[in-house]
């Protein structure tokens, strides 16, 4: 498991918002799967594609 070799381990500014951006990109992708799931459609759209290419 990751978190537990995460602890005491400094991170730089830039490290820290290069994962803040990450953990958004996460965010998106379950965001956009929860609705998929609820309304059936699982066709990948434009703007889920773009967000997993990370642009």
């Amino acid at each position: 498991m990751l978190v537990p070799q995460l602890r005491g381990q400094e991170f730089t500014e830039d490290e820290r918002e290069t994962v803040r951006r990450q953990i958004g990109r996460v965010r998106a992708a379950a965001d956009w799967l929860e609705g998929a799931l609820d309304n059936g459609e699982f066709t990948l759209d434009e703007q889920l594609v773009q967000l997993l290419k990370g642009e």
